[in-house]
């Protein structure tokens, strides 16, 4: 029987809601009177290079957002974007006993802008609890690429059948079992001790699990 030792969380969805998504974009644009298709097209032209850290926070609203004047300030608008992050109580509960508990060893994988992920693991107390932090803005890869998943196993010297990736998106979820990694699909965080639960996760010292 082979027995989980590592466990993966992905940050926005599971540990903290998501931090710079379609809907705080849209409640962004309300906010502060922004053209809506304008900005979401200025904004998908730079996603994917700026969740992998090829620009700078203040680079990609350069181009999104503060490419004409505007009434509001620069701070002000990065203030919103961080009031956006907000800490799923439930979830993190758990994960703070699965840490204190020394039976498995935790890492987070993640898609996020650098500026943000750094601002999120300091305000939420992240690192009290993951060991490392598998960004896709430090690793130049976004899920559900597969080599973000081989990064994570490769760096924690872990075996993929003896860790559990954890996430609320079914494509992410899928990009982990491709590459062997067991995974386990949490869409509502609120629910996150009961597929642990089901996954023969409890926190306990005898917490058992199948190698299903």
């Amino acid at each position: 029987m082979i027995r989980l030792d590592t466990l993966f969380f992905d940050v926005g969805g599971v540990c903290l809601t998501n931090g710079w998504d379609t809907d705080a974009r849209l409640a962004a644009a309300s906010q502060f009177v922004l053209d809506v298709e304008e900005t979401e097209g200025r904004h998908q032209a730079l996603a994917d290079g700026f969740e992998r850290g090829e620009l700078s926070l203040d680079a990609y609203l350069d181009h999104v957002v503060f490419h004409r004047e505007r009434t509001f300030s620069r701070d002000a608008f990065i203030a919103f974007m961080r009031s956006r992050s907000q800490p799923h109580s439930a979830s993190l509960s758990v994960i703070a006993r699965l840490a204190s508990g020394g039976r498995y060893r935790l890492a987070t994988i993640n898609n996020e802008s650098r500026e943000m992920n750094r601002y999120r693991i300091d305000t939420f107390g992240l690192g009290q609890m993951f060991s490392a932090f598998f960004s896709s803005c430090y690793l130049g890869v976004r899920k559900p690429d597969a080599r973000i998943y081989e990064i994570a196993l490769d760096v924690m010297q872990a075996e993929p059948a003896a860790s559990l990736f954890v996430d609320d998106r079914e494509e992410n979820v899928a990009g982990a079992r491709a590459v062997g990694l067991r995974a386990l699909h949490a869409p509502d965080p609120g629910r996150l001790v009961e597929y642990l639960r089901d996954a023969g996760i409890t926190g306990d010292a005898n917490d058992h699990e199948d190698t299903a």
